[in-house]
């Protein structure tokens, strides 16, 4: 009878499904040895940006009359092309930091990741990387 009972609860065990926690995070120290912020930059767009002024100026051209209809389908076309100019401008300043770092079990390792200019890496600074799967990221949580 113990032997049924024992063999039972095995085959139970065995043919249930594993429990899955969630995914594993591989945790390493380090030290920095070299920080590059590389700027990535995209030729401009002149023809959106004479496109935007277009626009701009037939909504301007809208209002007013006589001299106040140039003024404002002039206003009109420099407000697009100004605002077509500063949004290229900052999807062309896309930034990020390549960190070249010498973690505690002496490996050499290069991090490449996004910049946002609120964590600032120089040579010397104690730092954690953190490794989920392909993705890796590096901050001074140490």
């Amino acid at each position: 009878m113990k032997k049924t009972a024992l063999l039972a609860v095995g085959f139970l065990m065995l043919s249930g499904q594993a429990a899955v926690a969630g995914t594993k995070t591989l945790v390493e120290y380090g030290t920095v040895q070299e920080s590059h912020i590389i700027s990535s930059s995209q030729g401009s767009r002149p023809l959106r940006t004479l496109a935007a002024g277009a626009v701009g100026g037939a909504i301007g051209h809208q209002f007013g009359s006589g001299n106040g209809n140039t003024a404002m389908t002039i206003a009109g076309a420099a407000a697009g092309a100004g605002i077509s100019h500063n949004r290229q401008s900052k999807q062309q300043s896309a930034q990020t930091v390549d960190l070249l770092i010498k973690t505690n079990g002496g490996q050499l390792i290069e991090v490449t990741q996004p910049y946002n200019g609120s964590l600032i890496f120089n040579k010397g600074d104690k730092v954690r990387i953190l490794t989920s799967g392909s993705d890796t990221s590096v901050d001074k949580n140490v």
